[in-house]
């Protein structure tokens, strides 16, 4: 140690550089050698898990084809797993479940069932990828058998892994589960409204019934009524269009407002216009446009003056809602004079009339 620092001491600043420069590049050296070796490794292990995948493939693709045509066959296809690759079972099966229905994918579900305990415990893995692709996989093949460990992912830590879990429980085969789903739905609010909508619609009526509980609870939070109404606009839900015109009068929240609206243009009636009429005027343009939108849905030549009045809106957006309308109610013959004439809307109003053409 002595030596050294003695040899140090006598080297001048240009030479103390220029080894500092040395060690600095063997060290990068030796960092880039031992990367360049893992990604050799990582690519080999690649290659051989391929390798066995196109393996287990080849050796299953037949029986699996022959158990869907004759169910029969399904003992004959579980006896070509062994016991190392269950697992690899379960998921080239569920590959085939993206492409079959009915009575195939029940097929496919008697098939995995042996396997599927190995796919529950990794449903409670450290690891949020692992868990995620468990609850699919038990979400396709596994229900209503391990209902247990999906619910269980409807309060994962992971917001994804609940997700996963209420897509898969919110189906019409499964109503039971339906409350359960909407009583975490609070989780979801930084989601996109309109893909809960959908997930919530697409239950069928058994979900009706809770929706339109949820819309008219005003302790329920804004978001998610406006969730929820959308869900029932998509579901042409023909009791909700009362219970959205009661929520009218007292709401403030902007999205919940052009929900509301939104589902009034498709399932309201000629006595909802008034409350309509009412928001036409609004400082807000989103709710000016919604209403103006609905109005045109539901009301009749009446109207007509004030939504052509309405194509002066400043908005655009506005305008062009009004502007359609005004065909919407029968007023086709007022947008036709616009169009041949000379004022500063004939442009909105030929685009409209064309739109009608087209549709």
């Amino acid at each position: 140690m002595a030596s050294l620092r003695r040899l140090a001491g006598s080297l001048t600043v240009s030479e103390t550089a220029l080894m500092v420069l040395v060690a600095v590049i063997l060290a990068l050296f030796a960092v880039t050698l031992a990367f360049s070796v893992y990604a050799v490794l990582l690519r080999s292990r690649h290659r051989r898990r391929d390798r066995l995948w196109e393996e287990l493939s080849a050796r299953w693709e037949a029986p699996v084809l022959a158990a869907l045509v004759d169910a029969d066959q399904i003992p004959a296809a579980q006896a070509c797993v062994d016991e190392e690759h269950r697992l690899h079972f379960v998921r080239f099966v569920l590959e085939y479940t993206r492409r079959v229905r009915g009575e195939e994918r029940r097929t496919l579900q008697k098939l995995v069932a042996p396997f599927l305990d190995g796919i529950a415990a990794r449903a409670q893995d450290r690891r949020s990828e692992v868990r995620t692709r468990a609850i699919q996989t038990l979400g396709t093949l596994g229900l209503p058998k391990y209902s247990a460990e999906v619910l269980r992912g409807l309060e994962d830590p992971s917001p994804l892994v609940s997700m996963v879990a209420a897509r898969y429980l919110a189906r019409p085969e499964f109503p039971e589960f339906t409350p359960i789903v909407m009583k975490h739905l609070d989780r979801f609010e930084g989601w996109n409204p309109r893909f809960l909508a959908s997930m919530l619609a697409k239950i069928g009526p058994e979900a009706s019934s809770t929706l339109r509980d949820g819309l008219a609870d005003e302790a329920t939070p804004s978001w998610l009524r406006a969730v929820q109404a959308e869900a029932l606009r998509m579901q042409l839900d023909p009791v909700a269009g009362d219970l959205a015109a009661a929520a009218l009068p007292g709401t403030e929240d902007r999205d919940l407002i052009s929900a509301l609206l939104r589902l009034l243009a498709a399932v309201g009636r000629p006595t909802h216009v008034p409350i309509i009429r009412e928001l036409c005027g609004s400082s807000d343009i989103i709710v000016r446009a919604q209403a103006l939108h609905a109005l045109g849905f539901l009301s009749n030549a009446d109207d007509i003056p004030l939504l052509v009045a309405a194509m002066d809106d400043e908005s655009p957006w506005a305008a062009l809602h009004a502007a359609r309308g005004v065909r919407e109610a029968g007023g086709e013959r007022e947008l036709a004079e616009l169009a041949e004439s000379d004022h500063p809307h004939a442009r909105l109003a030929g685009q409209v009339l064309f739109e009608e053409g087209e549709s």
